[in-house]
């Protein structure tokens, strides 16, 4: 009985949680720069899937599947984190991020939502384009990332923080490896 009463309290204390979505840098220290990009961010979300509502990044279910809204206490949650990821990929990438630079990377954001029923996933999705002075596409590649989870024991907004912390990490490595690849490497010069 115990047991369940500390279990119950601890469920009542993080129910009054706001969510608060962050990035967590990559540890290691990251290469020199060898180029630069000026950095673009766009919320590209369906109108269902937080495009109406940029503070929504999911939704969670009760015991009868009935929906209820996930969103962050920042409206621009999906821009500010995915912003954070792709400047630490760039920076682990040996590039650096500098208004006014010659070439622009696009990172047009598709997916950034939490759903499920028992056991719950959420994905990022960032469709990125280098683009040249004149808006030139010179480079595309979607990457992604993504983490399950559970609703035990966490409120929703506790489970979508640990979430898409580690969504946006993944996201992050991903993009990592294709900054460095030959093909990106070659559109930066």
């Amino acid at each position: 009985m115990r047991r369940v009463c500390v279990a119950l309290v601890a469920v009542l204390l993080l129910a009054g949680c706001a969510t608060k979505i962050a990035y967590k840098p990559m540890e290691g220290s990251a290469p020199p720069a060898t180029g630069s990009v000026a950095l673009k961010v766009v919320d590209d979300r369906p109108a269902d899937h937080g495009g109406s509502d940029k503070a929504q990044v999911g939704v969670v279910r009760g015991s009868y599947g009935i929906p209820s809204s996930v969103k962050d206490s920042n409206p621009t949650v999906v821009v500010t984190t995915v912003t954070d990821a792709t400047t630490d990929a760039l920076k682990q990438a040996g590039v650096s991020v500098q208004a006014g630079a010659n070439r622009t990377l696009v990172a047009s954001v598709q997916n950034y939502w939490m759903d499920g029923m028992a056991g719950y996933k959420s994905t990022v999705k960032v469709k990125y384009t280098l683009e040249n002075g004149s808006g030139k596409a010179l480079w595309t590649k979607e990457v992604s990332g993504s983490a399950g989870g559970a609703l035990i024991f966490k409120s929703a907004d506790s489970m979508a923080q640990d979430m898409f912390g580690n969504s946006l990490t993944e996201l992050a490595k991903n993009a990592t490896a294709e900054f460095k690849s030959a093909d990106f490497q070659k559109a930066l010069k």
